[in-house]
């Protein structure tokens, strides 16, 4: 248990360059959050894609915010059903072309 801890504790002394792209992203999530926040009043609907893109790269890159959006999607199925069709949708697209690739090659 004490090797553990020191191997934690090292990788966390010593971030990687996939640490911090990983944390950059989350920022970046964050901060297409809030703009989209604040550009909501504008006239047009402006402000909610640029926020979904924020929390779709949030999604993507923060194992916290996974797991808010299942118990989210658990407790108010009916709000979120529309992000999870989408999901579901991208999801498919995405594994018929890998497939359609790895046919290929």
């Amino acid at each position: 248990m004490h090797r553990r801890a020191a191997i934690r504790r090292s990788l966390l002394a010593r971030p990687t360059l996939a640490r911090v792209r990983q944390l950059a992203l989350i920022g970046t999530g964050w901060s297409l959050i809030g703009l989209g926040a604040l550009m909501s009043p504008l006239p047009g609907p402006f402000g909610f894609p640029v926020a979904l893109a924020g929390g779709v790269i949030l999604l993507r890159n923060s194992a916290d915010a996974r797991r808010l959006f299942v118990r989210l999607k658990r407790r108010h199925p009916r709000l979120l059903s529309p992000v999870e069709r989408i999901r579901v949708k991208l999801r498919h697209r995405r594994n018929a072309a890998r497939a359609k690739a790895a046919a290929t090659a």
